[in-house]
Order: C-alpha cells, then sequence, then structure tokens
C-alpha cells in the first residue's frame, strides 16, 4: 500500500470519527459536564478560599475594633464628672449608639461564631448602659433588656464552640433577673451547670454563684417581737405612761437652792461616803 492510499484511509476515518462527534456528545453529556465543572472548580477552589480568608480577617479585626471601642465607652463613662451629668449622659449614649452598630454589624459576618461574639458583646453594653445610668424608667428598663436578650438568644442559636452558647445563654439568664424573673434565671443556671459540654468553661462555677445568690436573696428572715406587740393592750398602755412619766421626771429642771437649804445641800455633798464612825487615835505602847 502506498503512502497516498494509507493517507486517504486515515483522512476518511477521521472524517467518519468527526461525524460521529455529536452522537458522542449526546450521549456522554453528562460525563463532559461533570468532568467540566470539577476542572472548574480546581481552579476557582483557591481563589475563593483565599477571598473568604480575606473576609473573616477583616470582620474579625473589625469586631475587634469595635468591642474595643465599647470598652473605651465605658470608661468614658466611668470617668465622667461626678457633677457632669451632660458628659455622662454624652458618654452613655455614645456607649448605646455603638452597642446598636455591633447587633447591626453582626447581621453581616458570615462566620457564626465570630457573629455570636459581636451579639454578645453588645447585649453585655446594652445591659452595662442601664447600670451606670442614673435615672432608668420602668419602660425603659423592659426595652433594653428585651432587646440583650434577643441579641443573646441569636448567639446560642449561632455559636458553634460550647464557650460561646455557655456566655450566651448565660447573658439570659442576666436579663431574665434584671426582669425579677428569678425562676426563669433559676432554671437557665441549673441548665449550664447540667449541660457537661460546658464543664471545660468557667460558666457552670459563674452560673453556680449567681443560682447560690438567687437562693440567698430569696430567704424569709422573722424577727422577734418588740415587747408593746407581746403585752396586752392594757398592760402597753400602762407601759406608755410609765415611760412618758419618767421622760418628764428626768427632764424637770433641778429647784436653786439659797440660804440654809444650800448650806444643808453642800453639808449633804460633802458627807465621806465610806464609814461614818470616827477613827481612834492610835495609842503608842
Amino acid at each position: 500500500m502506498d503512502a497516498g492510499h494509507r493517507h486517504e484511509l486515515k483522512t476518511n476515518e477521521l472524517a467518519e470519527q468527526l461525524g460521529h462527534l455529536p452522537q458522542l456528545i449526546k450521549e456522554n453529556s453528562n460525563v463532559i459536564i461533570g468532568v467540566v465543572l470539577i476542572a472548574a472548580g480546581l481552579i476557582t477552589w483557591p481563589m475563593f478560599t483565599r477571598m473568604s480568608r480575606q473576609r473573616d480577617v477583616a470582620a474579625q479585626s473589625s469586631v475587634t475594633q469595635s468591642i474595643q471601642t465599647l470598652d473605651q465607652n465605658v470608661y468614658d463613662v466611668l470617668q465622667a464628672a461626678e457633677g457632669d451629668a451632660e458628659a455622662k449622659n454624652k458618654a452613655l449614649s455614645t456607649l448605646l449608639v455603638n452597642a446598636d452598630a455591633l447587633l447591626g454589624q453582626a447581621s453581616d459576618i458570615d462566620n457564626p461564631n465570630l457573629a455570636a461574639l459581636a451579639r454578645i458583646k453588645a447585649a453585655q453594653a446594652i445591659r452595662t448602659e442601664l447600670h451606670l445610668r442614673p435615672d432608668v424608667s420602668a419602660e425603659m428598663l423592659e426595652t433594653q433588656t428585651q432587646k440583650a436578650r434577643a441579641a443573646y438568644e441569636q448567639a446560642a442559636e449561632a455559636a458553634g464552640t460550647p464557650e460561646l452558647k455557655a456566655m450566651a445563654k448565660f447573658g439570659l439568664g442576666l436579663c431574665a433577673e434584671e426582669l425579677g424573673q428569678t425562676t426563669q434565671a433559676a432554671d437557665i443556671y441549673k441548665g449550664i451547670i447540667a449541660d457537661k459540654t460546658f464543664e471545660a468553661t468557667a460558666l457552670p462555677k459563674q452560673a453556680q454563684q449567681r443560682l447560690d445568690g438567687l437562693a440567698d436573696n430569696s430567704q424569709v428572715f422573722t424577727f422577734a417581737p418588740s415587747p408593746a406587740d407581746v403585752l396586752p393592750a392594757e398592760d402597753t398602755e400602762a407601759l406608755e405612761t410609765a415611760t412618758e412619766t419618767t421622760s418628764v421626771i428626768e427632764a424637770a429642771p433641778q429647784p436653786v437652792l439659797d440660804g440654809p437649804a444650800a448650806k444643808a445641800s453642800d453639808a449633804e455633798q460633802t458627807v465621806p461616803t465610806g464609814d461614818s464612825t470616827p477613827q481612834q487615835p492610835a495609842t503608842e505602847p
């Protein structure tokens, strides 16, 4: 077979394969698409990973800065002059504004643990503002504490670490205490203590301390009744009359003596208090 004939055969074979190519692609479309997607993923995955890490680092830096700002706001409130109400109210307002800003920032964070931390710190700042404010109405206490409670609840749901979850639940217990819901607070603290996943954290010990404080505050002390409560009515009246008479006698002025009476009084005051029998002079033997 000469070279020309061989070339003609190869050309015909290639043309035949190209003619079957559409049918081949149709029959193996799923496999081809899968291979293409895998290849695209291998190419783009490192890029997305790098971008995600950059976003996490940027979000972490932003949250850290916001938390440091809240700490500075609290310091400014404490450093405000005692009589400068305007400066203190301004610092309190700044603290509250930055706490609300951190709550809004937490909604845009993709990292669940970082978002939980942001909500916990914002809720702490909201409660701190209530404690530092001199005049808090019942309505304001209810509104702000409920806002902090909602932040703690969202943090507890999103947190992926035992420490953050325990911190959020402990904050819920504090909110319940501040609203006067002591039974609910006790249940929350008992749940923290009983949860085995929190054993490696410091929160069970803190929860036990709060629980002990609730028990101490709920104790009822009975004091002994006063004598007036024990005596019958007629004896109580006689006791009051005797007390009044004694007070009048003690308050009466002493009479002023002159002449012989004054001398007699002076003589009475100079009488020795010991043995009044005159002593015999000692005789020498």
